[in-house]
């Protein structure tokens, strides 16, 4: 058993392997009452009819019988971007109204257990709010549902992986968590390494050098990648990236693009999941191994359903399914007790020493 911080490091050591995550946000993490203003084709001409985003999801794919409200994309998706009539305040006003409807997506679950074990992430989605506007979602997320429970086992994860990558903050941090958690600069420090992708947006739009939604958020996925290469090669690691989605021309674009990968284009990156969540009921998952990877190991951090479908499918115990997290929690709980207890230790024979002196 690993009963302290400098064993944790040491395993981990052993294993090498850091999970990364890309997620679409409507429909996938998370079901918003957001509305799409849409004309529908009727005998007596085009009639105005507001759409939900699933329920674009399937209309779009019929050009000839819909198209954006007076073929205008800016009037269709006004509420889709910060310069709609709600301004930036809408997309964290719907993301609310939503957690508080409980209308979560099939990757709500993934998305909360990469936050706890403060893996990097990106959002891509095809929303045109300012990367600012989403952060302050998931910060929202951050600060006001994860438990009391996930936020100190975040926490103490963002702590070793602060280690591991050597990270200065330039400051004393913090050994235990205090206050609003977004503030805390080891939680800053995260969610900036964080990609938050809104395609439609006209600055990133331009950046990505491409208006239509699944060729950006094609490129918006490589860059991700990119980054992820270097990461995972200054500390001499290997990485496993999982995508989601809910849009089959996205997952397609997606699937092809993995396909074509080959080992020296990201040659840190062993492992590519696409996930395809159109149907949650029946969610298809493709994998592709760059490099062998033992299955008996795991990344540094645990794992998420991602990476780990048999165990979800088939546990060998209530504690090993991956689809309840209070019992991963109960699995990690005292590992999580006696690092902190040691930390503490540490900082009181420490203080008592200035003390004396």
């Amino acid at each position: 058993m690993i009963t302290s911080f400098s064993e944790f490091l040491n395993e981990s050591k052993k294993e090498n392997y850091l999970n990364y995550y890309a997620f679409d946000w409507d429909d996938n993490i998370l079901t918003m009452p957001t509305i799409i203003h849409m004309e529908k084709r009727s005998p007596g001409g085009w009639i105005p009819v507001d759409v939900s985003t699933s329920e674009f999801a399937k209309v779009r794919q019929d050009e000839e019988n819909w198209r954006v409200i007076r073929n205008i994309p800016e009037l269709a998706f006004s509420d889709f971007k910060d310069t709609g009539p709600r301004g930036d305040t809408a997309f964290v006003s719907d993301m609310r109204k939503a957690i508080q409807q409980k209308t979560f997506g099939p990757s709500w679950n993934d998305f909360i257990e990469c936050l706890m074990n403060g893996s990097l992430f990106a959002i891509i989605t095809a929303r045109g709010h300012d990367s600012k506007t989403i952060r302050k979602g998931v910060e929202w997320i951050i600060n006001n549902y994860l438990t009391k429970e996930q936020l100190y086992e975040m926490y103490d994860n963002l702590l070793k992986f602060d280690y591991l990558f050597k990270v200065d903050h330039k400051r004393e941090i913090p050994k235990i968590l205090k206050d609003i958690p977004s503030y805390n600069i080891v939680f800053r420090s995260y969610l900036d390494q964080c990609d938050f992708v809104g395609v439609s947006n006209d600055k990133i739009s331009n950046e990505l050098g491409t208006l239509n939604t699944e060729k950006a958020k094609e490129k918006a996925l490589l860059n991700f990648k990119e980054k992820i290469n270097k990461f995972s090669s200054n500390i001499g690691y290997k990485a496993k990236i999982g995508f989601s989605d809910d849009d089959d021309k996205n997952i397609k674009k997606i699937e092809t693009l993995v396909d074509n990968l080959k080992k020296e284009d990201f040659p840190n990156i062993v492992e590519y999941i696409v996930k395809n969540t159109k149907n949650p009921k029946n969610i298809k998952v493709k994998k592709k191994i760059v490099e062998f990877v033992d299955p008996s190991k795991q990344s540094i951090i645990g794992s998420t359903t991602f990476g780990n479908m048999t165990s979800q499918l088939h546990p060998s115990s209530q504690l090993d399914r991956q689809d309840a997290f209070k019992h991963q929690h109960l699995k990690r709980t005292e590992f999580i007790k006696k690092m902190s207890k040691e930390i503490l230790d540490k900082e009181k024979k420490k203080n008592k020493v200035n003390k004396s002196n």
